[in-house]
């Protein structure tokens, strides 16, 4: 039982630790061999540092290994400073994306370091003023030995981590191999020419994109989107380091599809340069149904090491392939459209010959290597980098002067077309200034014609203007006539009582003065008491003079000349004038007169029958509004008019107010338009307060306006200069 239980432990036991690897003497680098580190294989990427040190599946394995389908490894290894003097080492992994390292100190206590090519530059390690993405710095004292694990992962688009290299490098050895490289073989000058080129790529994009907004050509559009994403593609590590250095992981998961994107944008550019006619459309659809197959293929191939069906071997043939039978299907359609005498075809054609011919042999040499393991290369093709950069120069550059081409042709029909456009123009305008003459003298003679007509029609308009403004006036005076007999009728039946009266006095006078004995006192009292009468005869008989003289002053056509008038006396005339007048139509009617008169008037220069008409006009619109609401009403309600006056030095204010039914700001909008009214028809013209509102304004220089709520009356504002 204990040797079984001694066996099993023995079965469960971790590996023993790989021989430790000591420098001996300085080499700059030491690739560290298979024999001195071990593999453990992380294929769900999920183990913790702590599991790792605890795992009994490390192993020995060879630097390469294309049956490790893993996208994370862990490395472990022991080195040792054999040499009497500080080491300053950095530790190299040049085959994965991200690179971590776990040393343990002398404290026993593990540091943790990392950086990798998918990290952001604000987040790798800095040495020296310098960051890292391949190595990470590693010191040694003389005689120490440390104990070290590596992680090294890929991102699940890059392929299997086969093949793992671990080395250390100097820190001197790292300085000066830099300094050789760019300093002795001037690899400065290709980062300079890589710059020059990039910025040529994206002026071309500029340059290309600024044609398309010019003349809408589909082509350049689809051109500059070609060039963008192949400068994307072909740079894409320098453009990444400078303008998109913290976003590593994103753009290089996008490079992925950097490729599809510029050779379809290229199909399509040269598939609208050279314009297939309808008889190939069959082949145009299947250059389209192949793009869309290589779309897919490109999307497969993102995601092919995450399935295990997946052969990434058979997708990117597969994907090559496609791209092939793409440009064989185009060229077809380029040699058919040279047989119809396309000349863009043609430069389509020897444009993109080279590079397709190019890859149509890189596609050969790939399928008889792996179909008869013969390998082509050895042929002289050994810089198959710089002979297709030498094919994309001359596609871009061909093709480039045969979009100017077309661009200058395009200039040259947009030119013709606008000289064709601006001759015809040129007719046009002269045929239509042609019909405009034509046009302008039967239209003058139809002026002449339709003048004659409005001569005769102004006429006819303003003798029925006239005859209007006549009927106002006349309704004016009817309306006063009324008033006028009523207001006579007083001051006559004073005179008549008067009279009457003084002749009763005469006789009894005469009966005393034939009495023998005469009373002189009596007589005395007779006289006083008949020239009393006499007195009051005379002030009623000037009362009726005056009012009939205001009649007819009312009747008669003004004069035009101001004379100076005492406002308050007009007003107050006008006011029972115009209540009496309305009252010897319906004497049942009953109102509230209110005068508010300014007890210190002064005499206004006016035209007293104008400004009569005005009043007259505003009384009898009051008058009437109240007398609609009381007849409207069912609650108690007094009609009540009242006229007030104010002056100053400058001006005279009559306000003509009564607690009618008031106005809408629509009805108050119309109220002074000619032949506006809101009586009945038949009881009003419209033109009463249109005539006093040019009395007003045009005449005396004032203004008249109103103030008025719906059911709460109004209120007329005359103003009129004192002059």
């Amino acid at each position: 039982m204990a040797l079984w239980l001694g066996f099993l432990s023995i079965g469960f036991a971790q590996q023993p630790w790989p021989p430790v690897y000591e420098i001996r003497k300085d080499t700059g680098v030491y690739p560290i061999d298979t024999a001195h580190f071990q593999v453990l294989e992380d294929r769900a990427g999920n183990l913790t540092f702590e599991q790792v040190q605890r795992s009994s599946a490390f192993r020995f394995d060879s630097h390469y290994n294309p049956t490790r389908q893993t996208h994370v490894c862990w490395l472990r290894m022991q080195i040792k400073n054999g040499l009497d003097h500080d080491m300053k080492l950095y530790l190299c992994e040049f085959k994965a994306t991200y690179f971590d390292l776990y040393t343990q100190a002398s404290d026993g206590r593990w540091h943790h370091q990392r950086t990798g090519e998918l990290i952001p530059r604000s987040q790798l390690p800095v040495h020296n003023g310098g960051t890292e993405q391949y190595r990470l710095f590693l010191p040694l004292r003389p005689g120490e030995q440390i104990t070290l694990y590596q992680r090294s992962e890929n991102p699940f688009w890059y392929p299997f981590l086969t093949n793992l290299t671990p080395e250390l490098q100097t820190e001197e050895n790292r300085i000066h191999s830099t300094y050789t490289a760019f300093r002795v073989n001037q690899q400065w000058k290709e980062y300079f020419f890589e710059g020059i080129m990039i910025g040529m790529l994206f002026l071309a994009v500029c340059y290309n994109l600024y044609i398309y907004f010019s003349i809408k050509d589909k082509v350049y559009l689809y051109f500059a989107i070609c060039l963008l994403f192949f400068n994307l593609d072909r740079n894409g590590f320098n453009l990444q380091l400078a303008l998109f250095p913290e976003q590593p992981y994103l753009y290089k998961s996008l490079q992925n599809f950097f490729f599809l994107v510029f050779y379809t944008f290229f199909i399509q550019a040269i598939r609208n340069f050279i314009q297939p006619t309808p008889d190939l459309s069959h082949l145009n659809r299947a250059i389209t149904f192949f793009l869309v197959l290589l779309a897919l293929t490109n999307v497969l191939q993102f995601f092919m090491y995450r399935f295990s069906f997946v052969s990434p071997v058979i997708t990117i043939a597969v994907l090559e392939i496609v791209i092939r039978v793409i440009y064989v299907l185009l060229a077809i359609s380029m040699v058919k459209m040279i047989r119809h005498g396309s000349l863009d075809a043609r430069f389509a054609l020897l444009a993109t010959a080279p590079l397709f011919t190019f890859w149509l042999f890189t596609l050969a040499t790939h399928l008889v290597f792996r179909l008869f393991s013969i390998n082509l290369t050895n042929w002289g093709w050994y810089n198959f980098g710089y002979y297709e950069s030498a094919c994309f120069a001359w596609l871009i550059v061909f093709f480039s002067g045969a979009l100017l081409n077309r661009y200058n042709l395009a200039r040259k029909r947009v030119a013709q077309q606008a000289i064709e456009k601006e001759q015809l123009e040129k007719e046009r305008e002269m045929e239509r200034s042609r019909i405009i003459a034509s046009q302008n003298e039967r239209l003058e003679q139809q002026v002449k014609e339709r003048t004659s007509q409005l001569q005769t029609s102004l006429e006819n308009l303003r003798a029925t203007q006239d005859q209007l403004v006549q009927k106002e006036k006349l309704a004016s005076l009817g309306e006063l006539t009324a008033g006028i007999a009523h207001e006579i009728q007083n001051p006559l039946n004073f005179v008549n009582n008067f009279s009457e009266v003084s002749t009763e006095l005469l006789t009894e006078l005469e009966e005393e003065q034939q009495k023998p004995e005469r009373d002189p006192e009596l007589e005395k009292e007779l006289l006083g008491d008949l020239k009393l009468n006499l007195q009051k005869i005379s002030h009623h008989g000037n009362r009726a003079s005056h009012i009939v003289q205001s009649m007819l002053a009312h009747s008669r056509n003004s004069t035009g000349e101001r004379q100076a008038s005492n406002l308050n006396q007009l007003c107050d005339e006008y006011l029972r004038l115009a209540y009496h007048g309305l009252r010897a139509k319906d004497n049942t009617f009953n109102c509230e007169l209110v005068t508010d008169l300014d007890p210190n008037p002064v005499l206004v220069r006016i035209i007293p029958q104008e400004i009569g008409r005005v009043l007259l006009n505003l009384f009898n619109n009051a008058f009437y509004t109240v007398q609609e609401k009381q007849k409207r009403t069912a609650e108690p309600y007094q009609p009540a008019v009242t006229v007030a006056t104010r002056f100053t030095d400058r001006q005279v204010e009559i306000r003509v107010i009564d607690n009618g039914m008031g106005m809408t700001d629509a009805v108050k909008a119309k109220l002074f338009q000619p032949f506006f009214t809101t009586k009945p028809t038949g009881e009003g013209t419209g033109l009463g307060l249109s005539l006093s509102y040019d009395i007003v304004t045009k005449s005396h220089g004032g203004s008249l306006t109103v103030e008025s709520q719906p059911g709460q009356g109004s209120a007329f504002i005359l103003v009129l200069p004192v002059v």
